[in-house]
């Protein structure tokens, strides 16, 4: 080789543990695969950029990537509090040290924010790294293994399993579409009705087996209506066309409420499949956009949207509910099941049931003892998310009222408190007020 050739000091990355893999020794100065590796690193930082722009899904909810843990529970509690247990794989090479996981997967509340760059290439990383894993021992091992190649420093920790006991759960999607047809699908437009279908009938065929992962997928995608909700009133506002902050509010609440149940399912390992994470947030992309589009120009019909699929939530828990029973009574609640229906901000989770206004219906207090009153609650949340749904939809079409209850109506003031006041200052003199308040 020329003179100006020097041996490569990149020492052997122990994670390949192949014996293909070059040493300190390794004279690699010149070589075509040496460019090549260099045109794919180069390649690979664009598409993190790119990702990164687009991976600010990560703020939506759980972390995706090195921060995702099903046994988080909503990143306030340890997971040896819920109990999963660790995936060897099957190969030494994957394995890594207690300590380097507890590192790893840190609680929400030690994450530090960061820009979209370092996030998104964060969780490209991290999703490479499981994506690899995913192909090991499939027909495209072979290609896992060129990933690994031209991405030395993916991370390859591996993630963690579910408890057994899960996989006895079932889920009899014949019985939902029973159910279903039972109720009978709410009136929609042939347009909103087809892509609901596409949405359900995929689910359905997709996750048949797997009840879990399926319910994280539904509960990604359910709550992504309400961001295009509060997107679009914000804009509304931002323009000074139209303000109605109480229903904003309303919409934050059922985000939340949504986004609890997507905690416990976590807490459940619903997320622990690179797939389903692939399937879920990019679902949730487009989902989001059809729905922004839909209620700017026709709200209706977003809130229409919206019913059908909190409708389908409620039946799939339902039917879910009466195949689990015993199975799930004997299942101690996730904790982070307990902090919202038990020890969180109630004032936040009677928000959103605008159906049971001071006037009308009881306040909710759900009991939260075993998994069973889990799912029941998630169950019973779906219905008030179906009535709030309705009663936004009737409204935005002029044919009900307002799914404001009436004690928040008049939380920014009334209309003839503040012509009476401006009245009263308009009728006030300078020179009066100075005399009227001393030296």
């Amino acid at each position: 080789p020329p003179a100006t050739c020097k041996p490569a000091a990149r020492a052997p990355r122990p994670d390949l543990g192949r014996a293909d893999a070059p040493g300190p020794s390794g004279n690699r100065c010149g070589s075509f695969g040496v460019q090549v590796r260099q045109l794919l690193s180069m390649a690979r930082s664009t598409g993190a950029c790119l990702l990164g722009v687009v991976a600010v899904y990560g703020a939506r909810g759980a972390r995706p990537g090195g921060r995702r843990l099903a046994s988080r529970c909503g990143g306030r509690h340890q997971r040896a509090r819920v109990g999963l247990r660790f995936s060897d794989r099957g190969s030494e090479d994957l394995l890594v040290k207690e300590k380097q996981l507890d590192t790893h997967f840190r609680p929400l509340e030690s994450d530090v924010p960061g820009s979209a760059w370092s996030l998104g290439t964060g969780v490209f990383n991290r999703e490479l790294g499981q994506l690899i894993l995913a192909l090991q021992g499939t027909p495209l091992a072979g290609f896992a293994d060129f990933l690994r190649e031209v991405c030395p420093g993916v991370d390859l920790r591996p993630s963690q399993t579910p408890p057994k006991i899960l996989d006895a759960l079932t889920l009899q999607i014949e019985k939902v579409v029973e159910r279903e047809r039972e109720r009978g699908v709410p009136e929609s437009s042939e347009l909103v009705k087809g892509i609901f279908f596409v949405l359900c009938f995929t689910l359905d065929r997709l996750y048949e087996g797997r009840p879990i992962p399926k319910f994280w997928v539904l509960e990604t995608v359910a709550r992504l209506p309400y961001f295009s909700f509060t997107s679009v009133l914000h804009l509304y506002e931002s323009l000074g066309w139209w303000r109605t902050p109480q229903l904003r509010d309303i919409h934050n609440a059922e985000e939340n409420n949504e986004l609890h149940h997507l905690l416990i399912m976590e807490s459940l390992g619903g997320n622990n499949e690179w797939f389903d994470r692939f399937v879920a947030l990019h679902a949730a992309i487009a989902y989001y956009w059809v729905v922004v589009v839909l209620f700017v120009v026709q709200p209706s019909l977003a809130y229409n949207f919206s019913h059908l699929v909190e409708e389908h939530a409620y039946v799939t828990y339902a039917q879910f509910v009466e195949e689990n029973e015993e199975l799930l009574r004997g299942i101690p609640p996730p904790p982070i099941a307990r902090e919202y229906y038990v020890n969180g901000d109630l004032y936040y989770f009677d928000k959103f049931q605008t159906s049971r206004s001071e006037d009308s219906k009881p306040r909710r207090r759900p009991p939260c003892d075993n998994m069973l009153d889990v799912f029941i609650n998630i169950r019973d949340d779906e219905f008030e998310h179906i009535l709030t749904m309705s009663a936004c939809e009737k409204w935005w079409a002029g044919e009900g009222p307002t799914p404001v209850p009436s004690s928040e109506q008049s939380s920014l003031g009334k209309r003839a408190d503040w012509v009476q006041w401006s009245e009263e200052v308009n009728n006030l003199e300078p020179k009066a007020i100075r005399s009227n308040s001393g030296p």
